[in-house]
């Protein structure tokens, strides 16, 4: 009885929750489509290619999040189907492909939250790295975007202007008040801060943002299992004296 009269309730709670879970996966979509197109990301994003793929860890990561809300918003869908029709069958699935997704977003938090350390420290090294090879000569994309971000942000190098290898650094480095060109000594004298400190910064400004979203898809997977298992669990019994309607 209790099972009964949760349904029309859970039925098209079920329903309004996927709803909820279509804006999500198209809110995801376009954070990702936003990371790949925004001109101050396409800046940077040479800094971070670290590896021989074509893309660049940060065009790697907007990829995931486009795919990722491709999923939530089909799973949605899925659901939404599924309750509006009772489908047993659609339910079950909806059930067990959203406990995925959730399962999925605990190992993600737990991975990240033990790797976040030595993951920055990795990137940090590699950046210095990089940065030591730095093309006086000739400005490619890598030049350009370090450029790009020492201009914006007004700081030089990665820890500090150090991080050159050589006595002279970039015009990015150097600001109105000094001479052009300038030495690194003069830089490090005048109190500018490297960039990975700035970067830092503004990547944790979005990090926030999306662990919220992550949090609340969480919550709402744990419940949309539940309505699922309840209007579910409906298709199989009788209500009153009339069978509930099962399709396939």
């Amino acid at each position: 009885m209790g099972v009964a009269t949760c349904s029309p309730c859970a039925k098209y709670l079920l329903l309004i929750l996927n709803l909820f879970f279509w804006l999500i996966g198209l809110g995801l979509i376009a954070l990702g489509l936003y990371f790949l197109l925004r001109p101050e990301i396409q800046n940077i994003i040479h800094l971070f290619n670290f590896t021989t793929l074509p893309l660049s860890s940060i065009e790697i990561s907007a990829c995931v999040l486009i795919l990722f809300g491709v999923i939530i918003f089909l799973i949605g869908l899925f659901g939404f189907c599924g309750a509006q029709r009772e489908s047993r069958t659609c339910l079950i699935l909806y059930i067990i492909l959203v406990t995925c997704v959730l399962l999925a977003q605990l190992t993600l938090f737990i991975f990240i939250a033990m790797h976040h350390e030595q993951g920055q420290s990795l990137v940090k090294q590699r950046l210095v790295s990089q940065i030591k090879k730095y093309n006086h000569m000739y400005a490619g994309q890598y030049e350009k975007s370090i450029d790009y971000v020492q201009s914006k942000y007004q700081c030089c190098g990665i820890d500090s202007a150090y991080d050159y290898s050589e006595s002279h650094i970039p015009l990015s480095c150097c600001s109105t008040s000094m001479a052009s060109p300038c030495s690194v000594h003069q830089v490090g004298l005048s109190g500018t801060p490297g960039c990975f400190s700035l970067l830092a910064k503004t990547t944790l400004f979005w990090t926030k943002y999306i662990i919220l979203i992550e949090l609340g898809l969480s919550a709402l997977s744990l419940i949309g299992i539940l309505l699922a298992i309840c209007v579910c669990q409906n298709t199989m019994l009788y209500d009153g004296y009339t069978q509930t309607s099962y399709y396939i």
